[in-house]
This record gives C-alpha cells, sequence and structure tokens, in this order.
C-alpha cells in the first residue's frame, strides 16, 4: 500500500498539482500568485498539509493528483505548445481533454517539421529531471539530409562546433548511408538546444529535409504510430527512477 507523505513543501505541493515544476512554482510564489488559507505565500519552503491547508492559485483551488506520464509520436506540422497564435494544431490537441486537464508538460521540444518520440508528464519533478542538462540523457534522431556527409564532416560534428549558445556537438553520429547527393544517418545528443539537430548539419552544408526522435534515454519510439500516445511501460517507469536517484543524489 502506497503510503502518501503527511506534508509537503509549498512548491512541490504545487508540482505535485500538476500546474508547475519546482522551479516554476517558486516563480509563482514569489509572484504572489499563491494563497495558503487565505494568506499570500511568501516563502516556497511553507509546509502544506494537503488534509488541512487550502492552497489557491489564484482562485483555483489547489488539490493533489496522481502524476501522468505519456509516451507520443508527434506527428510533423503539430507545434508543442499549448496555444498557437497561427492557428496551427498543438500536441495537446491529440489527447483528450480529461487529460490535458491534468497539467502535461512536454520534455523539451520537437520543432513544427520534426517528427518523433515525445515525452509528456504531469509530475514536475520529473520533468525538471529529464530536461536539466546535468542528466546527460541520450536523444537519439535519424536524419534525411541534402548534401554529401563524409568523414570530415563527421569529425567536425563529434568534435564540436560554436554555435550562438555555446559549443555543441554530436555524441555519436552512426548508420551512414549516401545515394543520390541525399545521406541518411543516425545522430545522438546529450542536451536539447532549440533546432540543435538542424543547425549543426547546417553549419556542415547539410540541409535536413527529415528528423524523428526514435530514442530518449531508455525510452524507443518503437512501432507507435504517429498521432498517437500510450503509457509508459515497468521498465521506463524504472528508467525514471532511476533519474530520480540520480536528482536526489545531486541535492545531498
Amino acid at each position: 500500500m502506497r503510503i502518501v507523505k503527511k506534508t509537503y513543501r509549498l512548491n512541490r505541493f504545487l508540482s505535485r498539482c500538476g500546474v508547475a515544476s519546482r522551479r516554476h512554482a517558486e516563480a509563482l510564489i514569489t509572484e504572489g500568485k499563491v494563497r495558503v488559507n487565505g494568506q499570500v505565500a511568501d516563502h516556497p519552503g511553507i509546509q502544506v498539509d494537503p488534509g488541512q491547508d487550502e492552497v489557491r492559485l489564484g482562485a483555483r483551488l489547489l488539490s493533489l493528483i496522481e502524476p501522468v506520464t505519456l509516451i507520443l509520436h508527434k506527428p510533423k506540422g503539430v507545434v508543442c505548445t499549448r496555444s498557437d497564435p497561427q492557428g496551427r494544431r498543438t500536441i495537446h490537441d491529440l489527447f483528450p481533454s480529461k487529460l490535458v486537464k491534468r497539467g502535461l508538460q512536454s520534455v523539451g521540444r520537437l520543432d513544427f517539421e520534426s517528427s518523433g518520440l515525445l515525452i509528456l508528464t504531469s509530475d514536475g519533478d520529473l520533468h525538471r529531471l529529464l530536461e536539466h542538462p546535468s542528466s546527460r540523457i541520450d536523444r537519439v534522431y535519424r536524419v534525411k539530409a541534402r548534401g554529401v556527409l563524409d568523414e570530415a564532416k563527421i569529425e567536425r560534428l563529434k568534435s564540436g562546433i560554436e554555435l550562438e549558445e555555446g559549443k555543441s556537438r554530436f555524441a555519436a553520429v552512426e548508420e551512414l548511408r549516401v545515394s543520390g547527393g541525399i545521406s541518411r544517418f543516425t545522430v545522438t545528443l546529450r542536451e536539447g538546444r532549440n533546432r540543435e539537430v538542424r543547425r549543426l548539419c547546417a553549419a556542415v552544408g547539410l540541409e535536413v529535409l527529415d528528423l524523428k526522435r526514435v530514442r530518449f534515454g531508455e525510452i524507443d519510439l518503437g512501432d507507435l504510430p504517429s498521432g498517437k500516445y500510450r503509457d509508459t511501460t515497468f521498465q521506463e517507469e524504472r528508467f525514471f527512477e532511476k533519474i530520480r536517484k540520480r536528482g536526489r543524489k545531486r541535492r545531498a
């Protein structure tokens, strides 16, 4: 039987309610948007007893929810935001409203023209750990690009290329096939900068024509159809637990 912790730090309580990661929760508290028993909360470390205390974010009364984590095969032509000013479909349009209301957040993003594996979770702590650069989680992509990827370019991509926000590189470049001026290959990253695969490829003269993420850590896209989602497996939950343990060790 699962034992529920009696009290929570306020920022953790907000995270467990699915409204924000701990870091975002701290910002909400600092901005005076959170009230505990009618009083504006002034510190993220306030202890909250879910059975006794009333916590509100604005006018919304908060309560603990069981976190949910799902695996999505994001199709092309969909954005990874909750809404889009251009009226394009978002990943949240692919889920029933009852799941969207659980506070699902995508772990990183795939751009409009990219497809593949995307993790969505309402667990704010897990979200933070999976996105944090210190986790060094492998992200594997299949790439189809115009141009010839030769050994010299591979070496540049693996040794590092200066981008606007600093040096970046692929941890691995594999499964190389070149035909008719088109290169097909697999790359591995250990961070998640904006459009990083496309920018690295462009730096060596390759124009990405198709980009799909097929693996994130120990999670594989497999044969999940485009636009569909699934629950996590027992093995994937074990992977998440390993990530949580690493996070606890870093904080210790």
